[in-house]
């Protein structure tokens, strides 16, 4: 493997980190509405892991 094509991967991979970060952001800040949306989750990374929680009501 040349540095070129590992270096390229780092890019890449810095990439979907930060596309994966603004998607965090955008979930967190999604406002719940209603009772409906209880059982819906929100994808999120955590300590470089993809991890699946569930949305919460926003808090009062």
């Amino acid at each position: 493997m040349s540095f070129t094509s590992c270096s390229s991967c780092v890019v890449i991979l810095n990439q979907q980190q930060e596309e994966n970060i603004s998607h965090q952001k955008q979930c967190q800040d999604m406002p719940v509405n209603n009772t409906n949306n209880s059982g819906e989750n929100c994808t999120v990374i955590e300590n470089g892991r993809v991890v699946v929680k569930p949305s919460q009501p926003p808090k009062n």
